[in-house]
Parts: C-alpha cells; sequence; structure tokens
C-alpha cells in the first residue's frame, strides 16, 4: 500500500504527550489516546522528571507496545520546552501525521481521525479544533476558534489549545529541522503552539480551522493559562500583558519569524516597530499594525490594541 492510500484509509499517526507531575489524570488521558478509531496510534511520553508518582505510572502503560517512556538529559522546566526537546529528538518519517497531547485531558475517540481527515480534504498541513472545557464542579464551556484568519495573527496569538494539533508529515520534518538550528531563538518560548503556528503560516502553509470540538480540556489549578471564560484565566491573561510577559512573547516570536523568513515584509515591519525605541510613533505604528491584522477575534484585537495604547506592548 502506498503513503497516499494508507494516508487515506488508516493514518499512521505518532503522538507526542509533555509529562510533569501529572499521576492524578495522565492514565485517563493516555487511555483515551490509545482508545482512537480508525488511526494506527504511536505514543512517545517525555517525563521531564516528575516526583508525584508520573514516571510509575507512565512505565506500567510501556506493556503496550504502542507507548514509548522518553526522559531529557536535564529538567526542561516547562511544558513547551518539554515539547520542543521532543521534537527535536523524535523523527517521524514512517508516520503520516504527527499529533500532541497535554497529560490531562480527555480526547474524543475519533479525534485523530477527523484531524488527519480535515488535513487531507484541505490540503492543509497544520489542523486544530475546538474544545470543551469542564471544570471539576460540573461546569463546561465549548472554546472556538475563529476560522478565518488576519494578515498577522500568527505573530500574536496561536491557532488554539496544541493538545488538538495535528500536523502532516512535511510539516513536521521542517518543523523539527528548525527547532534543531534555532535553539536559541526558542529557548524563552513560553507557547511551543503558538510557534508552530507562526511557523506555518511564515511558510505560508494552509492551516485547517475545526469548530467542532475534539477532546475535554480539564481545567484545574495547574493549568498554565487555562480558559478565557474563566475569571482565573482572563485575569491571568491580563496580568501577563500588564507585565511585559506578553510582550516579551512577542519579540520571541517576531525572531522566530524573521529567522525564519528575513524577507518577508509583513513580519520584519512588525519585527522592526517592536525593536524601536518607545514613543508616540512606535505607539501608532503599532496600533495601525494591530488594525490592519492583528489577532482573529474581534474582542481580543480591541483589547490588543488597548494594550499599545496603554504601553503594556
Amino acid at each position: 500500500m502506498s503513503f497516499d492510500e494508507r494516508k487515506m484509509i488508516r493514518p499512521k499517526v505518532l503522538v507526542l504527550l509533555a509529562a510533569f507531575n501529572g499521576s492524578k489524570w495522565i492514565l485517563q488521558q493516555v487511555e483515551s489516546i490509545l482508545c482512537q478509531v480508525n488511526v494506527d496510534i504511536h505514543l512517545i511520553i517525555s517525563d521531564d522528571g516528575s516526583t508525584d508518582g508520573t514516571r510509575a505510572t507512565i512505565d506500567q502503560l510501556t506493556a503496550d507496545h504502542r507507548v514509548h517512556v522518553v526522559t531529557p538529559a536535564a529538567p526542561t522546566r516547562s511544558a513547551a520546552q518539554n515539547f520542543l526537546w521532543l521534537i527535536r529528538n523524535t523523527p517521524a518519517d514512517e508516520y503520516d501525521f504527527i499529533s500532541f497531547a497535554d497529560q490531562d485531558d480527555v480526547w474524543q475517540e475519533d479525534r485523530i481521525f477527523r484531524g488527519c481527515s480535515d488535513l487531507i480534504k484541505s490540503n492543509a498541513q497544520g489542523y486544530s479544533s475546538a474544545v470543551i472545557a469542564f471544570w471539576s464542579d460540573g461546569r463546561k464551556s465549548t472554546l472556538t476558534p475563529v476560522k478565518t484568519p488576519t494578515a498577522s495573527d500568527f505573530l500574536f496569538e496561536s491557532a488554539g489549545q496544541g493538545c488538538t494539533y495535528v500536523l502532516d508529515r512535511t510539516f513536521y520534518r521542517r518543523l523539527r529541522a528548525f527547532f534543531i538550528d534555532h535553539g536559541s531563538e526558542t529557548q524563552l518560548l513560553h507557547y511551543h503552539d503558538w510557534a508552530i503556528y507562526a511557523l506555518s503560516r511564515t511558510w505560508k502553509l494552509r492551516w485547517a480551522f475545526d469548530t467542532k470540538p475534539s477532546l475535554s480540556y480539564r481545567q484545574h489549578e495547574k493549568n498554565d493559562t487555562g480558559a478565557r471564560t474563566s475569571l482565573d484565566g482572563v485575569l491571568k491573561r491580563i496580568g501577563r500583558i500588564k507585565d511585559g510577559w506578553y510582550s516579551h512573547q512577542l519579540r520571541t516570536i517576531a525572531n522566530i519569524c524573521v529567522a525564519a523568513s528575513p524577507a518577508d515584509p509583513v513580519i520584519s515591519e512588525w519585527h522592526d516597530l517592536l525593536v524601536q525605541p518607545r514613543g508616540f510613533s512606535r505607539r501608532w505604528g503599532m496600533v495601525r499594525f494591530c488594525l490592519r491584522g492583528g489577532r482573529r477575534r474581534l474582542y481580543d484585537k480591541a483589547i490588543l490594541v488597548s494594550a499599545v495604547v496603554a504601553g503594556w506592548i
């Protein structure tokens, strides 16, 4: 059977999972991954020095030949850097598609197959979907991505939750080579999923946005950011803008995009604005840039422009 025939009938998929102190939920997450229908799954889990029994739990899972556990030589100290380590150290030429998993979600059984099918049908290289955020008290909220990108949304945000991403193998191969060659530009990166989406757009690749939820996105006190529908999630986002953290990540993403495509005029314009001395000219230039492109959701674009006017970016 040829690659294209297998890809259409029963895709071979590599799932990369970054784990750290996730013993409370990781077993349920892995079970939902291994129960995916109409695909052949291989799961690689990177344990970043867990101290809560996570390693013992996932070591037991290796009795299933589809599960493999690895450990970075030194702690990466963040989920993003754990994922980057996984990508750099995991070639995937024998797979049709590559996906990513958090340690605390629950996948619908057709999540991966839907993603692969969407990529094939839309001739896209990257895919993300809506999710159902849920809390321990029974609350639920559907987080749906805006499907239409702006000219520069990738410089400000990701394509949605990285735990929904599916990539085709050609894009993954190029992505892996870039992360291997550009360690310095990515060492302070906080969101691997944002960088992946930014690189896809920088390289003029197509992205498929699925407005149907594909997994249950668990909300708890250890979420890195959490759902925007929660008060804690909203306050955390505003705090990160005010204290300069978001501005630093904007510069990090801009540097990555410049390294990937130095001659791109949109990326170069934004990068030049970010490195300008603070003042009215810089602020006005940023406002104009954000209004022309900026984030996909009007509400988010308004917050972005307000943050620029306030001098937080």
